[in-house]
This record gives structure tokens, C-alpha cells and sequence, in this order.
């Protein structure tokens, strides 16, 4: 049943986010995305779980901001040009409440979440700009980089994911 919440407050928050941005209230979306990130750490309090959250989110600020600074996503609401706006951090930090839980499927084989994030990353900018919360520059290069990227991404955070899991089974109970 968590399985279940964990993926439907992700895509709350995703269209959160999108949708605020595309309507000027950033803010509001990246306030509901902290919220379920916060939910989730409330629920789930290890601090794994906390690691993996700022890894996203320093991830997600450095492929958002190259994106930004090649010139090939414009993001709405943004208020630093050439750097990932905080409603996308947030989403990324939201994204990573997932990887444990209801993607955990995908986090296990990093290969496969490489191509899932390769597939995936570029679909979900496409729905953005599709929904007016970020403007492509130049489409074809911006997927292919988006794809590149998020590939990387998503190489990281699974193994990221795998070697949390991986300590949590060689712990000795107290």
C-alpha cells in the first residue's frame, strides 16, 4: 500500500510543480513537493533515505542548469537565469522519495534505470514544455542531451540506491 501512496504523491507533485510554474506559482508547487518529501522522511525516517533526497537534488540542480546554460530549456518561473529553477530541485528531491519504494524495481538494475532514465527524462520535459512550464530551445538536441543526462542520472541515483540497500543488509542488529 505504500507503494501505491509513494507513486501517487510523486505524480501530485509532479504536476504540481509543472502546473505552478506554468501558471507563475512556482512557489506553490515546490512547497507541495517539499511537502511529500518531508511526508516521506517523516515516514520513512533513515537517514539514507535523507542522503539519497540531497543527492537528487544536487543532481538535479547540476543537469538542470547545464540545461539551462546550453541554452536549450528555458524554465518558467524562474528568477536566476542559467540555473535550475528551486521548483525543479524540488521536484527532483520528490523524484527521489520514489527510488526505494515504488521504483524499486527499476533502482535494483541500474542498466535498465540508465535506459528508463534515457526514455523517460526526455518524455517527461517534453509533457512539461507540452504544458507551458519550460520552453526547448532546440528540440531534437535538447532530448538528446536530456536523454544523455538523465541516463547518467538515473546510473547514479540506482547505485546510489543499491549501495544503501546493500549496507542495510550487512548491518548487525544492536
Amino acid at each position: 500500500m505504500f507503494r501505491l501512496f509513494n507513486f501517487v504523491a510523486y505524480q501530485l507533485a509532479w504536476f504540481a510543480c509543472v502546473l505552478g510554474a506554468a501558471h507563475h506559482m512556482a512557489s506553490a508547487g515546490a512547497a507541495f513537493a517539499i511537502a511529500v518529501t518531508a511526508m516521506h522522511l517523516a515516514l520513512r525516517p533513515d537517514v539514507s533515505e535523507l542522503r539519497l533526497v540531497a543527492g537528487a537534488a544536487a543532481i538535479g540542480f547540476l543537469v538542470d542548469s547545464a540545461l539551462a546554460r546550453a541554452h536549450l530549456v528555458e524554465f518558467a518561473s524562474t528568477s536566476m537565469d542559467g540555473w535550475a529553477p528551486f521548483w525543479m530541485v524540488s521536484l527532483w528531491m520528490a523524484f527521489a522519495t520514489t527510488l526505494n519504494h515504488s521504483l524499486r524495481w527499476l533502482t535494483s538494475r541500474p542498466w535498465v534505470a540508465m535506459l528508463s532514465g534515457a526514455i523517460g527524462g526526455p518524455l517527461a520535459y517534453l509533457a512539461g514544455a507540452k504544458l507551458d512550464a519550460m520552453a526547448l530551445a532546440s528540440p531534437v538536441p535538447a532530448m538528446l542531451l536530456i536523454a544523455g543526462l538523465w541516463a547518467v542520472a538515473m546510473g547514479i541515483l540506482s547505485l546510489l540506491t543499491v549501495v544503501r540497500t546493500g549496507a542495510a543488509e550487512r548491518r548487525v542488529p544492536a
